[in-house]
């Protein structure tokens, strides 16, 4: 059966994503916003893109890391099979962890791809022992903030350890990290590295909000948000996707020059408010502000 895998970013910070080459890659935006739908199509790239060996094949082995099992099977491997499932064989219980297995042939050249997904749980820094030893190509780190910063240095120790001369008959063609996450706060690891540290060979990719503040203000003089423009995936989500269920609070950074989009419940929203507000504001003050921010 011969399968065409037509792929196209949804927006310029996932072309972007998609195209880095660094050691390296990590992509932070909203909820809806497609970069773990584009990691998925990231990674599948490299694993095509891996040179042949000497018999025609071009061999990979994947790790995919999040950080609990319900939520490695209700999304990562949901995602990954989802897309390339019916190109391999998905297996999982017993004593290994699931994987994902594939052999199939390139039309345009005759090539052989022979791959493996590994899917792993690792929501603390003691778990790192579960890569120790471990001899990968790349690997996918699904929502990076929920991982601990042991995980990430212990992962940047195992990848380019598999394909080699002596095990696959050729050298990676490119080896090292990507990974997406929602938008952690600013004492997070992750932002000290892409703020701060920016260190040589990672690069970090941030894509616009899913709303931005107008101009315009509501009747307790508080600002109303719309719709922005720039977000990406927007062709991929409801209409008002962003706006109806959704409700917008914005961290600024310290340069006092970006915003970091998240979502949270209306209720989680109001109670916020009500804790941090330092004035006396009636319960049903707070909630028309709270609602005046999707209109």
């Amino acid at each position: 059966m011969n399968y065409e895998i037509r792929m196209k970013a949804q927006g310029e910070v996932l072309a972007q994503y998609h195209r880095s080459m660094s050691r390296v890659s990590f992509i932070m935006g909203p909820l809806g916003s497609g970069k773990t739908i584009e990691t998925c199509q990231k990674v599948f790239n490299f694993i095509c893109a891996q040179d042949p060996n000497p018999e025609n094949i071009r061999p990979t082995r994947w790790l995919a890391v999040r950080n609990t099992y319900s939520d490695l099977f209700s999304t990562t491997i949901k995602d990954w099979v989802g897309m390339f499932g019916e190109l391999g064989t998905f297996k999982q219980g017993g004593k290994e962890p699931p994987n994902w297995k594939a052999n199939f042939e390139l039309e345009d050249d005759g090539t052989e791809v022979l791959t493996e997904m590994i899917f792993f749980a690792l929501d603390r820094p003691e778990h790192v022992k579960k890569l120790r030893g471990m001899q990968c190509t790349g690997i996918w780190f699904n929502e990076v903030k929920e991982l601990a910063k042991a995980i990430i240095d212990m992962g940047d120790l195992r990848h380019g350890r598999y394909p080699s001369m002596a095990n696959g008959g050729v050298k990676p063609s490119w080896h090292g990290m990507v990974g997406d996450t929602n938008a952690p706060d600013d004492v997070h690891w992750y932002y000290k590295l892409a703020e701060e540290v920016k260190p040589e060979g990672w690069s970090f990719f941030k894509q616009p909000g899913g709303v931005v503040r107008s101009n315009k203000k509501n009747a307790l003089g508080h600002p109303i948000f719309e719709p922005n423009p720039k977000a990406e995936n927007i062709k991929n989500l409801p209409d008002g996707y962003y706006i109806k269920g959704k409700y917008s609070l914005w961290l600024h950074l310290p340069t006092g020059t970006e915003c970091v989009f998240r979502t949270i419940s209306r209720n989680e929203m109001i109670a916020r408010i009500r804790r941090s507000t330092t004035k006396q504001v009636k319960a049903h003050q707070i909630r028309q502000m709270v609602d005046s921010w999707q209109t």
